[in-house]
């Protein structure tokens, strides 16, 4: 019987154990309730929602890098999630590595920037990649010259001159041999695919300037090149064809998506990458599905494809390409990795929108690609540095992160650290005012329909068009979303909606407890079955805890009040011929004798005491 009475001790002690996780859980859950509460900031949502995506990322990789894709891996340590498996992750990524390269453009391209930022060298892959490009024939490519007044020009290339006149009119009155043939409606002249490799010199009687102009066969959108120049008379502009895309491993043609990515890292690198632009910016109409406009920001940081990029957004405030082959999640990360620094609205309501879609695991889309892209998109955590010092933020030493473009060779900072592909570590912001960005200050009553970023006057300068503010819910104001009803990972708010909407927002209870209720089942099945075997027992001892009895010792027993103790009736019959002093609880409807009473008085006494002693020395 003391045995008995150590095993009810035993799962007293392990219930207490549990009841009180599943206590410290709730508390842990209502403390997250009253955390994210209504007049909490937004960046303490963020750390806490983000941090649940990292351990998610965690799980789902911890010690399954071999099985991941190389895109996989490579997003994981853009990520940077912890120590164990972005390492596990960074030795997984090098022993793929097989001739210089990962079996293609893209996979290489990626490679080189979890790499890079990881501190590793890289210069091996990046000669590899620059031995894989080609000369794109998706584009057509024209010469044009001109001039205030007639003049006559001679074009001079492969040892022979050729004379044209551009008439006051503008247009030219003949080709300049094969390579340069007379094109839209004789106002440039067409340079022969052959001919991209020759140089031309061009020499005009009058001030004139000259430059290429190219566009995608399939489109008639004309792009410009920088380098327009310009020349007094019978001085001499040389131009030549300077275009180069990545080729996909499979046909061996031009490959967009393998071209953005290949001029990324090599972007990122320290390249010039000024001849794979044509083809980015040109091929764009025809591959909508990568989402072109984020590529060309990034290489560029031409502001109007910010914009564009800003409007594609769909109206439930993420991107979606038109037929992508990823989904809403990877294109908005993706466009997030691109204008993410940007304060326009739309791209705050796509940050909101993706911690909505997160799920009560934390993952989205239970996918570890959209999921690493989305936490290296919102988080843009630092990898691992290759000196010893460690890894410094570029705004933590007080420079700038900024377009690559708007920063002078001679004030890079290479050592420091911008979450963002295509900006680099800047001394100065060299901002221009707003009006240099071609930007306009949206009134109060408007909302910039594009990007929207700082200015020497202004830290909010529209360069795209300021347009009427559209009128909102209360719930989408606060940064909500209205819907018919919150699904399964939502909670609803009580901010109003138009129409009969509820508002909804990601559940605050992000910590799961459903062990602890399988736990709990499991303890009590246990002591269900337990119980029954020692039922008789159980409803001894429960009645002597509840009637706080005390074993008599030959004296009568009183209550510290006046008079003497009533029995306990509650649940038992009245017996007669039983003195209320000695009588003991017994389970009701089973018979008993006096013998049997003052046997199982003497048998239990001692082990009853002894567990009772304990459970006091417990709660004290």
């Amino acid at each position: 019987m003391k045995k008995t009475g150590v095993l009810i001790l035993t799962f007293l002690l392990i219930f207490s154990t549990i009841a009180f996780a599943f206590a410290e859980d709730n508390s842990t859950n209502s403390t997250d309730t009253n955390s994210t509460s209504d007049d909490e900031t937004t960046q303490q949502q963020d750390t806490s929602k983000i941090d649940l995506g990292f351990e998610c990322l965690e799980d789902k990789v911890e010690n399954n890098c071999d099985e991941l894709t190389t895109q996989e891996i490579v997003l994981t340590i853009l990520a940077s999630p912890n120590t164990d498996v972005y390492d596990e992750c960074l030795e997984e990524l090098k022993d793929r590595e097989s001739g210089d390269n990962w079996g293609n453009v893209r996979d290489t391209a990626l490679a080189i920037l979890a790499l890079q930022h990881s501190g590793e060298t890289t210069d091996e892959y990046e000669s590899w990649l620059l031995e894989q490009t080609k000369t794109p024939t998706d584009l057509i490519w024209y010469l044009q010259q001109d001039s205030n007044t007639k003049t006559q020009c001679k074009i001079s290339y492969d040892g022979d001159d050729y004379t044209i006149n551009i008439n006051e009119n503008k247009k030219i009155d003949a080709n300049a041999g094969t390579c340069l043939t007379r094109a839209q409606s004789n106002f440039w002249l067409r340079i022969n695919p052959d001919c991209f490799d020759e140089t031309f010199s061009i020499s005009c009687d009058k001030d004139f300037i000259a430059n290429l102009i190219y566009q995608n066969k399939d489109s008639s959108t004309i792009y410009v090149l920088d380098e327009t120049q310009s020349e007094p008379s019978f001085g001499t502009i040389e131009l030549q064809v300077n275009s180069e895309c990545f080729s996909s491993s499979s046909s061996g043609n031009c490959d967009y998506e393998s071209t953005a990515w290949a001029t990324l890292a090599l972007q990122s690198t320290g390249h010039d990458v000024e001849k794979y632009i044509p083809y980015i910016m040109a091929m764009a109409d025809s591959n909508e599905k990568y989402l072109p406009n984020s590529f060309i920001y990034m290489v560029t940081g031409y502001e109007d494809y910010a914009t564009r990029l800003i409007q594609e957004q769909e109206l439930g405030n993420y991107w979606q390409a038109i037929s992508t082959p990823y989904n809403k999640y990877y294109d908005t990360a993706l466009a997030l990795i691109a204008v993410g620094s940007s304060s326009a609205e739309k791209v705050t309501k796509a940050k909101d929108w993706l911690l909505f879609s997160q799920s009560s695991t934390g993952c989205w889309g239970n996918s570890i690609r959209d999921t690493a892209i989305i936490l290296w998109a919102l988080e843009g955590r630092s990898g691992k540095s290759s000196s010893s010092g460690g890894t410094t933020y570029c705004s933590e030493a007080n420079f700038f992160c900024i377009p690559s473009s708007d920063c002078p060779e001679n004030e890079r900072l290479e050592n420091y650290f911008c979450s963002g592909l295509g900006s680099v570590c800047c001394k100065n912001e060299n901002l221009l005012s707003c009006s240099e960005y071609y930007g306009e200050v949206c009134s109060a009553d408007e909302v910039c329909s594009g990007n929207s970023r700082k200015a020497t006057d202004t830290d909010e300068c529209c360069t795209g068009e300021c347009v009427p503010r559209p009128e909102t819910s209360e719930c989408e104001d606060f940064g909500y979303i209205c819907k018919t009803e919150c699904s399964s990972d939502q909670e609803e708010v009580t901010y109003s909606c138009d129409g009969n909407g509820v508002c909804c927002r990601t559940s605050t209870s992000q910590k799961s407890s459903w062990w602890i209720w399988v736990l709990i089942l499991a303890i009590l099945i246990v002591l269900g079955v337990f119980a029954w075997i020692y039922r008789e027992h159980l409803k001894l001892y429960w009645f002597k805890l509840k009637s706080k009895f005390k074993k008599d010792k030959g004296g009568s027993s009183s209550s510290s009040g006046s008079g003497p103790r009533s029995p306990p009736t509650s649940g038992f019959p009245s017996r007669l011929g039983f003195p209320p002093v000695r009588r003991r609880p017994l389970p009701v409807g089973r018979p008993f004798t006096p013998q049997q009473v003052s046997r199982n008085t003497k048998q239990n006494d001692k082990p009853i005491d002894d567990i009772f002693k304990k459970l006091k020395e417990m709660s004290q």
